[in-house]
């Protein structure tokens, strides 16, 4: 037995994009963007004729949305019945059950598509259902009632020896392996221990495989400056029980990039506002994406440091005078840079700026080591004090190993920075 699926989230139809200024007549593109990719991805749910479609919650923003979006989401649910293909979708905590139960109307469909068009708790009698789309396919879905849920794994069945012959899936809206939050936390060690062969979840907007089959699909169009990066859904092959392919498709049209650009040969603004054109000039610009949007922060040690520092409008300056490509714009620019002072000079300084610079030094006498281990014990506390499984824990304290290095340069910086500050200042 072959199949496909694919699996969507977050898709917040009726939320704007944040955080943008000066978009040079983009903003109608950034604004029809989500409806855009909602309706690319039907067509390409259409167009590979997969089994059915998982949407894991938060489908709109909140209840403020127009009867254009209402419309927009139920012909697409109706598009996919039209060519034989089933939705199933969940509520979540910004769509929780309670807003589609404000507007009935608008979700009773015509009862050619009962078989077709499923929203666990809208068109279903609770607040948690399972499915068999075909033969030998489990869905096990539960939705937020209000915008706030418990952990939901007491919600799903359990497999029995029938279960165990059928591909099983977990549809939820979840925050995975925290427990100070009211979205649903829950235990990656619980849904391994459920045993499902994939786990289609939502809540958290960044694309990511946590296991082999335990994925958030992330948003498929990014609307905020943290939401950086390749955005889209997930494509899902299996035969039997097991999962071929799982293909992650590109869908966003707008993208949100950070880009640190280091300014230490530039010797005034103009060098660097040029550096800055020419890093984005040959950013490679995703396949599909029609506009890339930069927040680009400036660091290192420069000559324009002043002239950098002095202004207020940096990025109104350079918009007006060097951005010329449509598809590729800065939006806001953050300077780190700091002043070209020689290291000696400051070393060899007998006051306190000379006394923090040389705390780095490697004769100083101050283990830097020890203050890195004293801020992991803290960590560790912090942990335990939070309850986390011990597997979270262990993930935790190995990417505070991995970042050691990066902790102590940051750091290093961050005292050399403040040195050159008081230096310029004496």
């Amino acid at each position: 037995m072959r199949f496909s699926f694919i699996h969507i989230a977050d898709i917040h139809l009726g939320r704007p994009f944040s955080d943008l200024t000066n978009l040079q007549g983009k903003m109608e593109l950034c604004n029809n963007a989500v409806k855009k990719v909602f309706n690319k991805i039907i067509d390409t749910a259409i167009l590979k004729q997969v089994d059915f479609v998982l949407i894991a919650g938060d489908s709109f923003d909140n209840d403020e949305h127009d009867l254009s979006t209402k419309r927009l989401f139920i012909n697409n649910l109706i598009r996919l019945a039209d060519n034989n293909i089933k939705s199933y979708v969940i509520c979540g905590n910004h769509d929780p059950i309670e807003l589609y139960k404000n507007y009935q109307s608008y979700f009773k469909f015509d009862k050619k598509y009962n078989d077709f068009i499923h929203i666990t708790g809208v068109t279903t009698d609770d607040y948690k259902a399972s499915f068999s789309p075909i033969e030998g396919v489990n869905i096990h879905s539960v939705s937020f009632r209000t915008d706030e849920s418990a952990c939901q794994i007491n919600d799903l069945p359990k497999l029995n020896s029938d279960m165990e012959k059928a591909f099983n899936i977990g549809l939820l809206h979840c925050d995975l392996d925290k427990t100070d939050t009211k979205y649903a936390p829950t235990s990656r060690d619980d849904l391994k221990k459920l045993g499902y062969d994939y786990y289609a979840l939502g809540h958290i907007h960044i694309p990511e495989i946590k296991d082999n089959n335990i994925i958030y699909a992330g948003s498929p169009q990014a609307r905020t400056r943290k939401e950086t990066g390749k955005h889209g859904c997930y494509y899902v092959q299996v035969n039997d029980k097991d999962t071929e392919n799982i293909e992650f498709l590109e869908t966003d049209c707008v993208r949100f990039e950070d880009l640190t650009i280091d300014c230490s040969d530039t010797e005034n603004k103009m060098e660097v506002f040029n550096k800055i054109a020419e890093v984005i000039e040959g950013y490679d610009i995703g396949l599909n994406v029609e506009l890339n949007l930069f927040n680009v922060t400036l660091t290192g040690m420069t000559n324009a440091y002043e002239e950098l520092n002095d202004s207020d409008s940096l990025i109104n300056e350079f918009i007006e005078n060097y951005q010329s490509d449509n598809e590729k714009q800065v939006y806001k620019i953050n300077n780190e840079t700091t002043v070209n002072i020689d290291e000696n000079l400051i070393i060899e300084d007998s006051g306190v700026v000379g006394l923090l610079a040389k705390s780095f030094d490697e004769n100083s006498g101050i283990d830097v080591n020890k203050i890195y281990d004293n801020i992991s014990e803290l960590h560790e506390n912090i942990y335990k004090k939070l309850g986390l499984d011990s597997e979270s824990k262990e993930f935790l304290s190995d990417s505070l190993k991995v970042d050691k290095e990066l902790i102590l340069n940051n750091a290093k910086k961050e005292v050399q920075a403040l040195c050159k500050e008081i230096y310029t200042l004496e």
